[in-house]
């Protein structure tokens, strides 16, 4: 757009587009960084309510509950769950979807392995589906903590699970499904740490595994269930005693197991990174120009006088509104000031207004 009295024309310096940039944020609704209170619905579809538990962040008669995420429990053969007329299995159908998901180049008989250079495979699983609007692009890896269990002091047992991103050699190789393994440890203090002995590296040749698998792009955070049966107390790699139940056409409510154990622990953290575009706009306010006011109290009487005398040869203006127009004179964004910036023919500014998308 042309200068004129009204608008100031940006050229090509004065404009970068397509600027690339990550940016981490809470993964809960409210802008919430942790949850320590969980609920599940009253009522559950039968479509499926045999299949996971749909977890929210308040109590079900609070109309502005959303679910967070969802608890499911997955078997290989079909265990621990309702056997169909057509011989189908929830379990069945849940552990094969999230392997089908996965697994890179799965085929019927793939399994997961706990972790990835385990030479052991595992029939049941439990998985931790983070709804696609809280995590949006992917969860940050390293910035996310579950507790499982009770708390300390109770006679129970309450593990600590992150992630093991921070000690990977190069968590960039495969960026659109990453994979890392789900350790004991803790984020509290700002970095990640991990036990001695509990890193999933010390029971790659165990038949128990690591605590689970973790992927970022997927919002998905895969738990061994044959090591969260292991013993609170169990040496090498505690579990959680959680007694996962395998019977044959029973409905064993597996999931049920693990909500308990998440509403027990009463605490999980965790934050999402997306990668943002930006477009730097460089507004050039030259001394000569955008020196008076539109606005009425500038002007009284009724003949339009200036209300301050002295702005006849000293114009003095405000500016607090940048806006953003195209060439047909449409508004297409309005950037606002912190505070109003004092403009006279004395004064030139330059107002950096930057646009995410």
């Amino acid at each position: 757009m042309a200068d004129n009295d009204f608008f100031t024309e940006l050229t090509g310096t004065d404009k970068r587009t397509n600027i690339p940039s990550t940016i981490s944020s809470p993964v809960w609704s409210g802008g919430a960084t942790t949850l320590t209170a969980f609920y599940t619905g009253s009522v559950q579809s039968g479509s499926s309510g045999d299949y996971y538990y749909d977890v929210f962040n308040k109590v079900g008669t609070d109309t502005t509950r959303e679910v967070q995420f969802a608890i499911a429990y997955g078997h290989f053969d079909g265990s621990g769950s309702l056997s169909t007329s057509d011989g189908n299995n929830p379990s069945k159908a849940v552990y094969r979807q999230f392997r089908n998901i996965c697994i890179r180049n799965a085929n019927s008989d793939s399994k997961f392995e706990f972790p990835e250079d385990n030479a052991n495979v595992f029939k049941d699983v439990y998985v931790i589906n983070v709804n696609r609007a809280r995590y949006r692009e992917r969860i940050d890896p390293g910035n996310w903590e579950l507790h499982l269990g009770t708390a300390p002091g109770s006679g129970e047992g309450q593990i600590h699970l992150i992630d093991d991103s921070g000690a990977t050699a190069d968590s960039s190789v495969n960026a659109s499904q990453r994979i890392f393994n789900v350790v004991s440890g803790s984020i509290s203090t700002g970095a990640a740490v991990t036990p001695s002995g509990e890193a999933a590296s010390d029971f790659a040749s165990s038949a128990h595994g690591s605590y689970g698998l973790f992927y970022p792009e997927l919002g998905l955070i895969v738990l061994n269930a044959t090591r969260l049966d292991r013993a609170v107390d169990a040496s090498p790699a505690p579990g959680l005693a959680l007694a996962t139940v395998e019977s044959t056409g029973t409905n064993d409510d597996n999931s049920l197991k693990l909500f308990t154990q998440v509403s027990n622990g009463i605490y999980f953290q965790a934050r999402r990174e997306e990668q943002i575009k930006s477009s730097h706009f460089f507004c050039r306010v030259e001394s000569s120009k955008y020196n008076w006011s539109q606005n009425p109290t500038y002007f009284t009487g009724t003949n339009a006088e200036l209300t301050n005398t002295t702005f006849i040869q000293d114009p003095k203006a405000y500016i607090t509104t940048v806006g953003l127009y195209n060439d047909n004179n449409e508004l297409l964004a309005v950037a606002k000031l912190s505070q109003p910036l004092l403009k006279s023919r004395d004064r030139e500014a330059v107002i950096k207004v930057r646009l995410d998308f």
